[in-house]
């Protein structure tokens, strides 16, 4: 998302919960894609925010921190995707509904395209698992 300055991971992230809020459907898994070279900063409360609004709508959310470039920059993405990792394994689950399969959000480092596109591959092919939700 374009910021006055770089990045801007907050307005990334907020944008990301209103589309799935205005998009969701009890049938598919919500799952968050973040792509960037890392270097932004976000508060910890702005995740939450949004793995809470998943969990609160019905499901947890599955969230993909992908971190393009040297790894040197990539302490928020990572620390994005062990908030998101956090709430999914606390998420209530419903009793009524059999072990249903979750997408554990993952945190990856992609150091050149080759990298990247695997990486995408590796993630849609842990979406086949389950209905997931796209929205772009």
């Amino acid at each position: 998302m374009p910021s006055t300055k770089g990045t801007n991971f907050t307005a990334g992230i907020q944008r990301a919960q209103s589309l799935m809020e205005q998009h969701w459907s009890t049938e598919r898994t919500p799952v968050v894609i973040f792509l960037s070279d890392g270097q932004c900063s976000i508060e910890n409360r702005t995740v939450q925010d949004l793995c809470g609004a998943a969990v609160r709508l019905g499901k947890a959310l599955s969230f993909h921190s992908v971190s393009f470039g040297q790894d040197k920059y990539s302490s928020p993405l990572k620390r994005m995707f062990q908030i998101a990792l956090n709430a999914q394994n606390n998420a209530p689950r419903d009793p009524s509904v059999c072990a249903a399969p979750t997408i554990p959000s993952s945190y990856t480092t992609a150091l050149d395209t080759v990298q990247l596109a695997e990486t995408f591959l590796g993630i849609a092919e842990s979406l086949t698992k389950l209905r997931g939700s796209l929205v772009h």
